[in-house]
Parts: structure tokens; sequence; C-alpha cells
């Protein structure tokens, strides 16, 4: 039984740390476009890759991607938006536009306290299209 119990502690710390690492991906539709929205650790980002994309790797750095798709083809978007932590400090995003074969997205790199919750509201008007998406989410990070 001792066992067993600290078995499922050990893994519920893990999976906490996990979660405070990466979010999941996630994405909400809105006029036939799925716009998908991640935030992750910089440091999850690989030396090279993050060199290339000019994404500062730092235990107090994050990275919001952003990608749009309709019809299952990668679109191109105009990005902005900023990220409010719980003391009313905003940064405004810098999205960069990221584009490879078969996949179009838009990286933005910014700061985080080692314990902080941040909201982000960005405004993503999609090629094509004749409104702007407002899309508000909130993260915490502990490190």
């Amino acid at each position: 039984m001792k066992h067993w119990l600290s078995s499922m502690l050990w893994g519920l710390l893990l999976m906490q740390q996990l979660g405070q690492t990466c979010q999941a991906d996630q994405f909400v539709q809105w006029q036939g476009y799925e716009i998908h929205y991640t935030t992750l650790s910089s440091r999850l980002i690989p030396a090279d890759v993050a060199a290339s994309h000019d994404i500062i790797r730092a235990d107090n750095r994050i990275v919001t991607n952003i990608s749009i798709r309709k019809d299952g083809l990668p679109i191109r978007a105009s990005i902005r938006g900023t990220a409010t932590n719980l003391l009313n400090q905003r940064q405004n995003l810098a999205f960069t536009e990221v584009i490879e074969q078969d996949a179009i997205y838009y990286l933005a790199n910014q700061l985080v306290d080692v314990r902080d919750t941040l909201r982000f509201v960005l405004f993503i008007l999609p090629d094509g299209a004749n409104d702007t998406y407002e899309l508000a989410f909130v993260r915490d990070y502990y490190q």
C-alpha cells in the first residue's frame, strides 16, 4: 500500500511538472478556420532550431505558437496581441512568421516570472477574412 501511494504521488508530481512546462495544443473553430494555439518553455526547443528562428532560450522565456488552417490547408494571417501578468504588467507580443513545406505558424518569445499567470489576448486576421478573431486564454507557469 505504501509503495502504491508513493508511486501515485510521484506520477502526479511528474504530470504536474510536465503540465507546467508545456501547455497542450488547443484550437478553436471560427468562420471555417481552425486556429491552433499553444505556449511552451523556450528550453524545450532545440538550440539549433531556436537560433534559426531568433528564439531566446532561457528559464524565464516562453514561446507562444499560433497556426491557422482552413479546409486542411495552412493559412497566412496578421497576428498581434499582448500577455499580461497578475501585476497587470503588459507585454506586446511580436509574432514572427515561419513558413515550412506544409505549415505556416507564428512564434512570439516572451519573458515570464518564475511563478506567473499570464492572460493572453490575441487578434488574428486570416488572409482573405473580413473579420478579426479575438483569442483570449490564460496560462499558469511554475519553474
